[in-house]
C-alpha cells in the first residue's frame, strides 16, 4: 500500500452512532492511561515527551504498551513518503488495536497531523481526532472531549505556520543581531504566534521549560535531546518543513540551562542538541548566533553532564568560533552532523543551498586541524532532479576522500509544494535507488576503515542499555563519542576475559576497542 500526498490510504470506518456511543458510555476508572508511539525525528521525540508531560501533570498515566492505553496518540511524521506510510500504517494499527483490545481513542498529532489534517481525517475515519500543533496546550482537555463524546469536531489545533519574529530571506546563513549581553527569559514572539511554543512551563518560577516526561517508550536512557529552537528558515527545494513548523525561533540560553539542570537531576549525562537547524541558532536573539560557543560552555557547567553532543549542522552556518568551541570544550563530543544533502555544485544549487564538495572538503579539513579525532557523519540524496552520472561521481570522489564516519543515504522523494517535485529532468526510481546502493557500498568500506582506526585504542563510553540475551545472558550496549544515539552505531561491551559485561546504565567507563 502507498500513499501520495492528498490521496491517503483509507480503511473502513465504524458507524459513527456506534462511535460516538462507545466513547460516551465507558467513563474512566481512575487515572486514565495513555500511550505515546513516536514516530520520526529527535525533535518529534522532544514533542512527544512534552505532551507526556501535560498529561502526567494532569494525573494521567503513561504507559509504553498500547494494549494497557485508554488512549493513543500517534505523533506521526511526513519528512519523506516512507515517513508518511509509517505514519498511516502506524495510525491504522492503532485503530485496529482499539477494535481488539484496551484502547477507547485514537489521536493523531505530529506534523502529518498539522500538514494534512482534512485529507488524514477522511482518509482515516477510524481516528477520533486530529490535533495540529495549537491544539498542544489542550490535549489532555481534548482527549476527554473525545472519550466522553462531548465534541464531534475531529480537526482541532490546525493554525498557520509560526511566522517567527525575523523576515524572510534566502541568502542563509542570514546576519546576526548587534551584540548585547542581555538575554530575555523568554523568547520575543510576534503577536498571534502559535501556541505550539506556549506549553505549560516549569519550575514555578525563574526561567522555565515546557512540562516534560521522560521514558514515554518505557525505556530509562541515560541520555535526552534537548531541543534548542524551532522551525527552519531555509528555502531548500526538496523540504516541506517550514511550510508546517514555522519559521526559525530559538530558545533563550536561560531556558535551555534550567532545562539542562532538570534533565541531569533526572540521571541525564549526554545531552543531545537539535533543532531544524542547530547552527541558525542564536539568530534571532540578542548577540546572535556569536554566543554559540557561550551557549556550549553553560551547558558544559551544568552538574552531571558528562557529554554533549550536536545534530543537523548546516555547513553555511558553522563558524571557526563554534568549530574551535567544539574540538577544545572536553565535555562537547567532536562530532559533526553536517547537513551536506550532496556536493556535486549544480545539484545543491538547484537543492537551494549553497556549497560544493571543496568548500565542504575544506570544512571537514578545517574541524580535524583543530581535533583530528573529529568524527563526521551527514546524509544524501540520491536521484534528485537533474542529477547526472557527473554528479554521482562527485560525490563519490568525496566520500573516499573525506572519510566520514557515518552516512545515510535516502532516493529523491518528491513532496508536493515543494519546488523540486516539478523540476525538469526528474531522474527515474530505479537509476536513484541503484545509485543509492552504489553510494552505500562504497560507504560500508570506508566507515569499516574509518572504525578500524580504534582497534586497540581505548575510548570513554557511557553505557546506554543492558539487554537480555538468549545466548550469553546479558548484553551491554554502550556509545563513544563516535555514535550519536538511535542514528549511527553501537558497541558491546564484554568482560577482559570475553564474557559478557554487566555494567549499569549511566557509567561512563573507559574500555579498549577489540574489534
Amino acid at each position: 500500500m502507498s500513499a501520495a500526498p492528498g490521496h491517503l490510504p483509507t480503511a473502513r470506518a465504524p458507524a459513527p452512532d456506534l462511535l460516538d456511543s462507545t466513547l460516551a458510555s465507558s467513563p474512566s476508572a481512575g487515572p486514565r492511561r495513555v500511550s505515546i508511539i513516536t514516530l520520526g525525528c529527535g525533535r518529534n521525540a522532544v514533542d512527544s515527551e512534552q505532551l507526556a508531560g501535560l498529561f502526567h501533570r494532569d494525573g494521567a498515566t503513561i504507559v509504553d504498551d498500547p494494549d494497557e492505553a485508554e488512549v493513543v496518540l500517534v505523533n506521526t511524521c511526513t519528512f519523506i513518503a516512507p515517513a508518511k506510510q509509517e505514519s498511516i500504517d502506524t495510525v491504522l494499527a492503532a485503530c485496529q488495536l482499539r477494535d481488539e483490545a484496551t484502547p477507547r481513542a485514537v489521536i493523531v498529532v505530529g506534523c502529518m497531523a498539522q500538514r494534512y489534517p482534512h485529507e488524514l481525517a477522511e482518509a482515516i475515519p477510524e481516528a477520533d481526532a486530529i490535533v495540529g500543533f495549537e491544539g498542544y496546550p489542550r490535549l489532555p482537555a481534548i482527549v476527554e472531549e473525545v472519550l466522553t463524546g462531548s465534541t464531534r469536531e475531529r480537526v482541532i489545533g490546525v493554525g498557520a505556520a509560526h511566522p517567527g519574529s525575523r523576515p524572510a530571506r534566502r541568502d542563509l546563513p542570514l546576519l546576526t543581531l548587534p551584540p548585547s549581553a542581555a538575554v530575555p527569559t523568554q523568547p520575543t514572539r510576534p503577536a498571534g504566534g502559535t501556541s505550539q511554543d506556549d506549553l505549560d512551563r516549569m519550575p514555578a518560577s525563574g526561567p522555565r521549560f515546557p512540562v516534560r516526561h521522560l521514558g514515554v517508550d518505557g525505556v530509562s536512557r541515560p541520555w535526552a535531546y534537548l531541543k534548542i529552537a524551532s522551525g527552519c528558515d531555509r528555502m531548500c527545494t526538496f523540504c516541506a518543513i517550514p511550510s508546517f513548523r514555522g519559521r526559525f525561533r530559538s530558545r533563550p540560553s536561560e531556558e535551555l540551562i534550567t532545562e539542562a539542570r532538570w534533565l541531569a537531576e533526572q540521571g541525564i549525562r549526554e545531552l543531545v542538541l537539535v533543532s531544524e537547524n542547530t547552527t541558525s541558532w542564536g539568530k534571532d536573539l540578542p548577540g546572535g548566533r556569536d554566543r554559540q560557543p557561550d551557549l556550549l560552555a553553560a551547558l558544559a557547567e551544568v552538574e552531571g553532564v558528562e557529554r554533549i553532543r550536536l545534530m543537523y549542522l548546516q555547513p553555511a552556518e558553522l563558524t571557526d568560533e563554534l568549530l574551535r568551541a567544539i574540538a577544545e570544550l572536553p565535555e562537547v563530543a567532536s562530532y559533526y552532523d553536517l547537513s551536506l544533502q550532496h556536493v556535486s555544485g549544480p545539484v545543491v544549487e538547484r537543492m537551494g543551498r549553497s556549497g560544493d564538495a571543496a568548500r565542504f572538503g575544506a570544512l571537514i579539513e578545517r574541524a580535524r586541524s583543530l581535533d583530528p579525532e573529529a568524527a563526521f557523519r551527514s546524509n544524501f540524496i540520491l536521484g534528485f532532479p537533474g542529477e547526472t552520472e557527473r554528479d554521482v561521481a562527485c560525490l563519490e570522489a568525496f566520500l573516499a576522500e573525506h572519510r566520514l564516519d557515518w552516512a545515510g543515504f535516502f532516493t529523491f522523494s518528491a513532496e508536493d509544494g515543494t519546488p523540486s517535485a516539478t523540476l525538469p529532468d526528474q531522474v527515474p526510481g530505479e537509476v536513484a535507488l541503484e545509485r543509492l546502493r552504489r553510494l552505500s557500498d562504497l560507504q560500508e568500506r570506508v566507515a569499516a576503515t574509518a572504525a578500524a582506526r580504534y582497534v586497540g585504542r581505548r575510548l570513554d563510553v557511557l553505557v546506554d542499555e543492558v539487554e537480555d540475551d538468549p545466548v550469553d545472558g546479558v548484553r551491554t550496549v554502550a556509545r563513544s563519542y563516535r555514535e550519536a544515539p538511535d542514528t549511527d552505531g553501537e558497541i558491546t561491551l564484554v568482560a577482559s576475559d570475553g564474557t559478557p559485561a554487566a555494567v549499569p546504565v549511566g557509567r561512563i567507563l573507559t574500555a579498549r576497542v577489540l574489534e
